[in-house]
């Protein structure tokens, strides 16, 4: 594949008093035209130095030969790690003495984080590591040679300044009677870029950057075959250099619960997830945890209400620490351009983020403000660093002549910070707390094959990775400064991306991220939305006032928000919801949580023939108990619904979509307690069973690499891609609901197409574009990013 054209690289930092700020430059970009291209297909300008294609992935995971001899398998990885410490012979990775600590510290995290949620009845299951059913799945490879900040002392200087490579698995599981999916677990290992063994210097920083320069230049029509071959060639391939024995790190990332709307009324749902990093410690001959980058640990640096005195003094001089530390302007210059690096003194081992409703939760802020807002109820104590303290680096950092690029008060200060931290990277502009969940395999049920290997940030920062890892492979000595190194926020693309992301949503277009326009004149992001989309704000909360979203600004699209409502964080463990619009509701009360035509006629709506425009909300609604007498078509569409983060605006049939709508599958009446079925033991339900009996078509947003969905949803696969293929499945699906039992069973009456919405088939107009597309969901409408009701190893 050919490179894009990319902008001018970011001068070192001597040169950067002469140029404006990277955030500072004022643009309005012109809106991205509407979609006519249906391919689904990732463009060029998006396909930087990765890996993710599931033909290639599957070949180089477990190739038609043999089940396991794949290069990059992780058995084979990990097994010659372990050949030089210990005998292999086990089954499962592990249980090999060097990976020991991983899984009895994730099986003692799940335990106590469950337990304190009281989530034991919807956590991820603790045998998800050692069962013999496990599988892990390989989704991908990553160049992060832009990660040359990062110091590890097990490794050469040569090494030191190179970056990492990073290879991406998934959990998953393969039991009896076809029941299988992928768990919500991702696995990085990590490299470094420069492998130990340079073939006596033959192999540099340089050369393995050209080789991924290489292989960006090379034809995008490869066949899977040749691609695998080019990608391993010992002279040329960018995977080549990869061996086992230099495994680095191990990273995981897990959902350790996920609660139902039923549960959780308020937000709708609620994951939480744990990040773990394992170091490889020679020494020991183990993989051990180490302390996460900049995710400092919040509990020694603030007192605890059973501190003593001594032990609350302790905590308050390391606090003191770290503040001097911050307010240096070294930190600070780090800190802008996105690449501190904290003393591990300051660092927890573990990092736990909460979902939906990402950096408006406290949770999710490490560097959480607590002092200045919502009145006396939020209590300075819990607060690491304050706004004066802010100041007072700045101050300080301006005395030494230099200026900032993306720092110009505290707020962009604090959002520096909680962006170089894992929970705060995790939960802005991610898929369900995952950044590369990998696309799926061919086979997986659409209702549960995620499209985007990607997430929104993910895909917004390849013209920046691609343009560093170009420049690398042109000095000899492949290193880079730090502002040429420097990383945009999560939420948002560098504004100086805008040619490179022209044609996509990626940069202020539909969805994205925004600076409200009474906030422009204060802070450095200077963030506007595309033509046609205006800033808008749909979470109201002291945790993040300076960003919206950017929404149509004359009219409603489908994939809308439709819900105001205030996040209120009293303490940094506790966040509550409150809905404001369409109208607030009595605590407890569930007859006013429906979005109602009447709200509906409040929002301004292009009209529709043969179709209507249903309001999908976030909040639990109970509705009718209709297996006990007759429903109607809206008291059956309604009943026990909610986990829509803000309210979604959806149509109710597959008739006159719009080109940013498509034809989907969503969970309707009967999936959850189909799924309830699968846990039994001894039950002949499958996960295929409920996705074919138990979801109907709907009008949903369209979503690829250049048009993602908005925040808390994701872009699954599309139920076929060809008006054949789609007239095959909408016959199985119409043989399965009228002649198998399984709908009466768990329904408690026969199927009748007249009795619920989305089951009529899609208009022509629709199977004539061939919309290769994905559809925008709740992430945790799909089976694999859900942590409950997956059967017990």
């Amino acid at each position: 594949m050919s490179l894009s054209p990319r902008s001018t690289m970011l001068r070192v930092a001597a040169l950067l008093c002469l140029l404006a700020p990277f955030e500072l430059a004022s643009l309005l970009p012109s809106r991205a035209e509407e979609p006519t291209d249906y391919s689904g297909e990732v463009p060029v300008n998006l396909r930087g130095p990765f890996i993710f294609e599931p033909d290639v992935v599957v070949t180089l995971d477990c190739n038609q030969h043999s089940a396991s001899d794949g290069p990059l398998n992780f058995r084979t990885l990990i097994e010659a790690k372990a050949r030089k410490y210990e005998e292999l012979g086990q089954k499962n990775p592990f249980l090999l003495g060097i990976a020991e600590p991983i899984q009895r510290t994730l099986s003692n995290d799940l335990n106590e984080l469950t337990t304190r949620a009281d989530a034991k009845d919807f956590q991820l299951h603790t045998e998800f590591l050692t069962d013999p059913g496990s599988r892990i799945e390989l989704v991908g490879v990553i160049n992060r040679m832009d990660r040359q900040f990062i110091t590890d002392a097990s490794l050469t200087p040569a090494q030191r300044s190179c970056g990492e490579i990073s290879v991406i698995y998934r959990f998953s599981y393969d039991l009896a009677n076809g029941r299988k999916s992928r768990l919500p677990v991702t696995m990085n290992i990590v490299f470094p870029a420069l492998p130990g063994d340079t073939h006596g210097g033959a192999v540099t920083c340089q050369s393995v950057a050209q080789r991924w320069v290489d292989e960006l230049a090379r034809p995008v029509g490869r066949t899977p075959a040749k691609k695998v071959q080019d990608l391993l060639d010992a002279q040329n391939g960018p995977l080549a250099t990869i061996r086992g024995e230099d495994m680095l790190r191990i990273e995981i990332n897990a959902q350790v619960y996920r609660k139902p709307a039923g549960v959780v009324r308020d937000f709708g749902s609620e994951a939480e997830y744990l990040i773990r990093v394992f170091h490889w410690e020679a020494k020991a001959q183990e993989f051990q945890p180490i302390g996460l980058t900049n995710q400092i640990d919040r509990d020694s640096l603030l007192c605890g209400t059973g501190d003593g005195g001594s032990a609350c003094n302790r905590k308050k001089a390391l606090r003191a620490e770290l503040v001097a530390y911050l307010q240096t302007p070294a930190a600070v210059a780090d800190v802008d351009a996105g690449t501190l690096e904290l003393p591990e003194k300051y660092l927890s081992k573990r990092a736990v983020s909460v979902s939906p409703g990402g950096v408006h939760r406290a949770r999710n802020q490490p560097f959480w403000k607590a002092g200045n807002g919502e009145g006396k109820s939020r209590k300075s104590d819990q607060e690491i660093i304050s706004d004066d303290e802010l100041w007072a680096a700045l101050k300080r950092f301006d005395e030494t002549g230099q200026r900032l690029s993306f720092i110009k008060s505290p707020d962009d200060f604090r959002t520096r910070l909680n962006d170089s931290t894992c929970t705060g990277c995790h939960q802005t502009r991610a898929i369900a707390g995952f950044h590369f969940p990998g696309a799926d395999r061919q086979g997986t049920p659409a209702a549960n094959s995620v499209f985007l290997p990607g997430s929104p940030l993910f895909f917004g920062d390849q013209p920046r990775r691609t343009e560093i890892v170009s420049e690398i492979a042109k000095r000899p000595s492949g290193r880079l400064s730090t502002y040429e190194l420097a990383i945009g926020y999560s939420a948002r693309p560098l504004n100086k991306l805008q040619s490179e992301l022209s044609g996509t949503q990626l940069l202020g277009g539909w969805g994205g991220a925004c600076t409200m326009p009474q906030f422009l004149a204060s802070t450095q992001r200077q963030w506007t939305c595309q033509a046609g989309l205006a800033c808008k704000q749909f979470y109201k909360s002291e945790n993040e006032r300076i960003v919206g979203t950017c929404v149509p600004e004359n009219y409603s699209q489908v994939g809308d928000q439709l819900q105001v409502g205030t996040i209120s964080s009293p303490s940094f463990e506790l966040d509550s919801y409150i809905r404001e619009f369409p109208k607030a509701y009595p605590e407890g009360a569930d007859k006013n949580n429906l979005i109602d035509g009447e709200a509906l006629k409040k929002i301004k709506l292009p009209p529709l023939t043969g179709n209507s425009y249903y309001g999908a909300h976030q909040e639990y609604y109970a509705g009718k108990d209709c297996k006990n007498g007759p429903c109607s078509l809206d008291e059956l569409r309604d009943a026990q619904t909610g986990g829509f983060p803000a309210g979604m605006l959806r149509l109710s049939e597959c008739q006159g979509l719009g080109p940013t709508s498509t034809c989907g599958l969503i969970a309707s009446t009967g999936f959850n307690s189909c799924l309830d079925r699968i846990t039994q033991p001894g039950s002949s339900y499958t996960q295929n069973i409920c996705f074919l009996n138990f979801t109907s078509f709907a009008g949903m947003r369209a979503c690829d690499a250049a048009d993602p969905c908005r925040d808390d949803y994701i872009c699954v696969s599309p139920v076929a891609t060809s008006p054949e293929d789609f007239k095959a499945y909408y016959d199985t699906r119409s043989n399965a609901l009228t002649k198998k039992p399984y709908f009466n069973d768990i329904v408690g009456k026969p199927y009748s197409a007249a009795g619920y919405y989305g089951q009529r088939f899609p208009d022509r107009d629709w199977l004539d574009r061939q919309d290769h597309r994905g559809l925008c969901i709740p992430p945790y409408f799909v089976f694999q990013f859900r942590s409950d009701k997956h059967p017990k190893p």
